[in-house]
């Protein structure tokens, strides 16, 4: 399994975010460097208010500032015109999948342009943004780090008691729904756990307030975090991992987290197939499998063991993204591999 190199950026303060013009409605950040190349780019928010938001990246190669990437036009409305992704988006310089930008050449800065609808609006009703770089391997093929042997004191591990949900329980999410299960999923565990009992959504609650019809669908990785985010008190990222010690690292103090994942491949498959994306949530992990709630199956088989080498050949097909939703003020685990 080829290495590649992933970084998350979290963005917690917008104090230097400029307005582009006098009474515009758009702002700019300043720009942040990768300490190393990067080839593609996830990014998520979470804002204070029912906003609508729209959200742009510019990133920099061979030392220029290239175009200005739409990356979805956000509400927590359910007006589709309101909230969506922007198709059409290719030239010569990239190209943007969904949520995604993706890059021939490798960026070395980027920078956002964050536009509202009410110009009274300004980067103060943002929460949080996440940065999620991407790299892939470069030269000889290279390991991902393996998690170091778990001490026999510590054979048995944690398995974190996530609510289980199934997608299967709603006749028009049955084939599509894995993306708002999981996220709802993660959102009751939270609100069990912190007796915020709002947290808890019933599934078509949360696959309506996520749906992109620009894609379509409810799998947009930027709005599922958005949606997560937007309650009082939670946050949420859309990211990726450099392996599978970061993971580790999360369930370990507490935080599950949902992977997305071929779900050719997790079940044994040898590449993945078309359209197979899957999100599963991730419980726990030993030394040979991993525990998650898989949201495609009924709700009496939702809790389920993979070999840990079938998930990690599974994982890498989304380059290891993974939603992370954490109620604020909880501080994330330092992570093992560098990531964040």
């Amino acid at each position: 399994m080829a290495w590649a190199d992933a970084r998350w950026i979290p963005v917690t303060e917008f104090h230097q975010f400029q307005r582009e013009s006098t009474n515009g409605s758009a702002w700019i950040s300043q720009e942040w460097k990768s300490s190393k190349p990067f080839r593609e780019l996830v990014v998520s928010w979470n804002l204070r208010t029912d906003a609508d938001l729209e959200v742009e990246c510019q990133v920099q190669t061979a030392g220029n500032w290239g175009r200005w990437w739409h990356l979805g036009h956000w509400s927590s409305s359910q007006l589709p015109t309101r909230r969506t992704s922007v198709r059409g988006q290719r030239d010569s310089s990239g190209s943007v999948d969904t949520d995604t930008l993706v890059l021939p050449t490798v960026g070395q800065a980027v920078r956002l342009r964050v536009r509202f609808s009410d110009p009274t609006q300004t980067p103060a009703v943002l929460k949080r943004m996440d940065l999620a770089l991407w790299s892939p391997a470069s030269g000889p093929e290279t390991p991902i780090p393996a998690a170091p042997p778990t001490p026999a004191t510590q054979a048995i591990p944690t398995i974190l008691e996530v609510p289980q949900k199934s997608q299967a329980d709603y006749p028009e999410g049955v084939t599509q729904w894995c993306s708002p299960t999981s996220l709802a999923m993660l959102m009751a565990y939270w609100g069990r756990q912190t007796a915020h009992s709002e947290w808890d959504l019933d599934v078509r609650t949360v696959a309506g307030g996520v749906h992109d019809p620009g894609w379509p669908g409810t799998g947009n990785w930027s709005f599922n975090a958005a949606y997560a985010g937007s309650k009082p008190g939670l946050q949420a990222a859309a990211v990726r991992l450099n392996g599978i010690a970061d993971l580790e690292a999360l369930l370990n103090s507490g935080i599950p987290v949902a992977s997305s994942v071929s779900y050719a491949v997790l079940k044994g498959g040898p590449k993945p197939e078309n359209g197979d994306g899957h999100l599963v949530v991730v419980c726990g992990l030993s030394g040979s499998t991993v525990s998650v709630n898989d949201p495609g199956v009924r709700l009496s088989r939702v809790r389920r063991e993979f070999p840990r080498a079938a998930f990690q050949a599974a994982w890498a097909a989304s380059h290891q993204t993974v939603y992370v939703v954490w109620p604020e003020g909880r501080a994330l685990p330092v992570s093992p591999l560098g990531t964040w």
